[in-house]
């Protein structure tokens, strides 16, 4: 944070100087400026100093320090996440960068845990569990090449390998969490001092929960503790695409609730495939929605047999075999699949949960409303696409693309309609942020938000960390 002067007119600037030194805090307003921001649209308040701790005592400080002078505080990984999570909603806050915490502090091989800083970004922690012969569960989310371990956990991320292993959340054993209070505590097994980190559910009611999914709100993770498996070699693709939505639809749920998938990703539409995939489909005029396979095993036969599975599975709900090009590119491009869409222009998201059999009736409001618009005659294109998670539940992604600030007005008239219309009909977002959460607000039961409320009153009763978030207040 050198490359730019600092202003050093921020009221804790010096005091956090004798923290963590020249190098690593900044009040420029070219540095704040690109801190109020993540990688969607939306616009909050520019922090008032940034600062990047790191270690865990360097963390502890800024905590006392901003508790002391009652200072907001919020914390932030890469930025990369597309709701406006962990960007500021009070002026002059201090925002914690938590990335130079990236280190890997165990791989565990007798209870298969892997302990690391928060702020190390998914990608290089893959890399570095390949080498050791091991992989994770869950893998990130799609910006896995800049998205912290953190930061994932911290807003319920979704991404790689969601289908067999859940959410970001799911794979977490323990967190190392500083409290408002400057005091540590660690989560799962952690509770008891002499023992490993390898089990969540121990003894007293799951603490680690209560961070995950908090924005920051409750604490400051400065350690994740993550399940890890054994490599798995032997990886095959298949694609498979349907004349209808609903038949599609009906296979996908198939797959999923039998768990045979790495990740089984639908495009629910040929628009959709067109966009991502553009003339995949040229050869196939008859298919209007498809869905992508990817089966890893340590087992090369297993890894046929279930692929095998799910091609009678298609099959048997009307599917046409269509090769592999889909699935493979996706997977075997894992983290670089992002940036290419940016090319399509401004992203307008929509990333919900819902269960997999009300995926058509979404569609049917939304294909409405792309042709009230008319988004296509305006060079609007989107993809509706869904991710299989657990059981026989999906991650929904309707992403409007607008080329040009112009046609913004527009694609947000259509994108607000998208929002009411999957809050309508059952949808949950897994994050919420400056996109969701007044939508959010308004259908959570109120004895719900009170509960949060005193939590939070027990846990920061000065409410200096991430304040005003899951408020309402932009």
């Amino acid at each position: 944070m050198t490359a730019v002067q600092a202003s050093k007119i921020h009221p804790l600037y010096d005091a956090l100087q004798a923290i963590v030194g020249d190098e690593r805090v900044s009040d420029s307003p070219v540095i704040v400026s690109a801190y109020s921001k993540d990688a969607c649209h939306l616009t909050a308040e520019r922090p008032g100093v940034v600062v990047m701790p790191n270690s865990l005592e360097e963390v502890q400080a800024i905590v006392n320090l901003c508790r002391e002078t009652k200072s907001p505080l919020v914390p932030a990984g890469g930025r990369n996440g597309i709701c406006g999570a962990c960007l500021p909603r009070v002026k002059n806050a201090v925002m914690l960068d938590m990335v130079n915490m990236d280190r890997i502090v165990k791989i565990d091989e007798d209870v298969m845990t892997v302990t690391v800083e928060a702020g190390l970004r998914w990608a290089e922690l893959i890399h570095r569990l390949d080498e050791k012969g091991y992989k994770l569960g869950f893998r990130g989310p799609y910006g896995g090449n800049v998205g912290t371990v953190g930061g994932s956990t911290s807003i319920n991320s979704i991404g790689y390998a969601a289908s067999k292993f859940g959410p970001s959340t799911e794979g977490v054993v323990s967190l190392e969490v500083v409290l408002s209070s400057g005091e540590v505590i660690r989560t799962g097994t952690g509770w008891n001092m002499g023992a490993k980190l390898f089990a969540r559910y121990s003894t007293y009611n799951d603490l680690t929960g209560l961070f995950l999914g908090d924005s920051g709100t409750l604490g400051v993770k400065t350690k994740v503790t993550l399940k890890i498996y054994p490599k798995a070699e032997h990886i095959v693709y298949g694609d498979f695409g349907f004349k209808t939505l609903e038949e599609s639809t009906a296979a996908f749920l198939e797959v999923q609730k039998r768990g045979l998938t790495e990740e089984l990703n639908l495009l629910a539409d040929r628009q959709s495939t067109d966009t991502f995939f553009p003339g995949f489909l040229d050869r196939h005029k008859e298919i209007n929605s498809m869905f992508a396979s990817i089966v890893q095993e340590t087992d090369e036969q297993l890894a046929a047999r279930k692929m095998e599975i799910v091609r009678e599975i298609a099959l048997k709900h009307g599917g046409k075999d269509l090769g592999n090009f889909a699935s493979q590119m996706h997977w075997s491009e894992m983290f670089n699949l992002v940036q290419p869409l940016y090319n399509n222009g401004f992203w307008l998201n929509t990333c919900h949960l819902r269960p997999i059999t009300s995926i058509p009736e979404l569609m049917k409001r939304c294909w409405k409303i792309f042709e009230k618009y008319r988004l296509l005659n305006n060079g609007i294109k989107w993809i509706a696409s869904c991710l299989g998670a657990d059981r026989a539940y999906a991650t929904g992604w309707v992403t409007l693309f607008v080329p040009e600030r112009s046609k913004m007005d527009l694609g947000l008239k259509a994108w607000n309609e998208m929002l009411d219309a999957i809050i309508d009909t059952g949808g949950c977002p897994y994050w919420n942020g400056l996109l969701w959460e007044n939508r959010a607000l308004k259908q959570t039961n109120p004895a719900f938000l009170e509960t949060y409320r005193a939590i939070k009153k027990a846990l920061d009763p000065d409410n200096i960390l991430a304040p005003e978030v899951f408020t309402g207040v932009e």
